[in-house]
């Protein structure tokens, strides 16, 4: 059995990954999850649905402009929970890896059904990113009907979403 300065330094470690992943953002977070579910140990299969699951999180986040999004509330705060989400994922994927016996034996069902949870959670997201970038299209159709108001003509030039502004008024 564990003593407990071991279980504090576990404790600490734990808390002190988890303080690490709040400077990632999310797709770097999708690509630590895929990684450290390749060598998860415990509830192997379990681990890659869900990374496989995240990797479509993350082609989704791919096309998106993640910055312009995080400036704006509406589209902030869904995309705050993802990355919750995707620390969570990586908490317990990270927890797969390796551990002994007795606790495999203990937490095993209930680490089961957390992958589970994850998983679910997940897939909320990957119908909840369409969303996001149709809000993200209707402000930015919002912003090119104002700017043409304004004298300004907006040109999408490629799928890349870069724009062109042309002055319409003489100055």
């Amino acid at each position: 059995m564990a003593s407990p300065s071991s279980s504090l330094w576990g404790a600490l470690g734990q808390a002190s990954t988890m303080a690490q992943l709040m400077g990632v953002d999310a797709l770097g977070l999708v690509s630590m999850v895929v990684q450290a579910a390749l060598v998860a140990r415990r509830h192997r299969d379990a681990c890659v649905r869900l990374a496989q699951h995240v990797e479509l999180v993350g082609g989704l986040l791919g096309e998106l402009e993640l910055a312009e999004l995080m400036r704006r509330e509406a589209t902030r705060r869904p995309l705050e929970q993802l990355g919750g989400a995707l620390r969570r994922c990586y908490a317990l994927v990270t927890a797969c890896q390796d551990c002994g016996y007795l606790r495999r034996l203990l937490l095993g069902a209930r680490m089961a059904e957390e992958l589970r949870a994850a998983q679910h959670e997940i897939d909320m997201f990957i119908r909840l990113i369409p969303l996001i970038a149709l809000v993200d299209n209707s402000t930015a159709d919002s912003r090119r009907v104002k700017q043409a108001d304004e004298g300004v003509l907006t040109v999408v030039t490629d799928s890349s979403n870069r724009h062109i502004r042309f002055p319409t008024k003489s100055l």
